[in-house]
This record gives C-alpha cells, structure tokens and sequence, in this order.
C-alpha cells in the first residue's frame, strides 16, 4: 500500500472509531502520546474561540458521549501532501460543516494523526 493509501486508512480509522466509539480505532489513528486537537470554535455569543485539549482527552469523550455529530459521517480528503519518509498533512472538508487539518507522522511504520486543527464556520 503506498504512503497516500496508508495516509487515507489512518484519516478512515479516525472517522470510523468516532462514528462508532471504538477506542482502539481512534487510538490507532492518533499519536496519542503527543496529539492535540486545536480549533476554533463558536462560543454561546457567536465569537470565534481557540481551545486545544490533548487527543488523549478527547478520545475520552467520544467514546463516552452519547451523541456523534453526523456530518463527521460525511466528508472528503481536499488534499494530502507526503513533506518525507515521515511527515504529511491532510486537509479534509466534513461535509461543508468543519475544515480540517491533520499533521501526519510516520511511526512504527504506520500513518498517525499528530495534531488535529479545525475551524467551525
């Protein structure tokens, strides 16, 4: 499987555990010893606020939150672009609801998401 295929599975292993909280394949997806997710996000007055919290945090969540957010079913990868043998970014478009970002690295041989960011429009 090439760099761009393996890329493109991790980017699936992320959308597919949170769809079905499977903490395994979100933890496949992630480095989570060192990933973050960072955004901007609407607050209750509307305004654009950053917040970052580690992956490890997050994956807690989903797999304990009743609700998943079905645009995240949803979506298409815009762009991959390999920089070496270990390091890429992914942008993604869920569904026209959030953009995201993916810094990859290459660990144990295998694709993993180091950081997530995203904007909510």
């Amino acid at each position: 499987m090439s760099d761009y295929d393996e890329i493109k599975e991790t980017i699936f292993h992320y959308f597919e555990g949170y769809q079905t909280k499977d903490r395994a394949r979100l933890e496949r997806a992630f480095a989570t010893d060192v990933a973050h997710m960072t955004g901007y996000v609407k607050n209750e007055d509307g305004q654009m606020e950053l917040w970052s919290k580690p992956i490890t945090e997050i994956i807690d969540l989903f797999v304990s939150d009743d609700e998943t957010l079905p645009e995240l079913a949803y979506g298409k990868i815009l762009a991959i672009h390999i920089f070496s043998d270990v390091a890429a970014t992914a942008l993604f478009d869920c569904a026209g609801t959030f953009i995201d970002t993916y810094q990859m690295v290459k660990l144990d041989g295998e694709w993993r998401i180091a950081n997530k960011f995203y904007v909510d429009y």
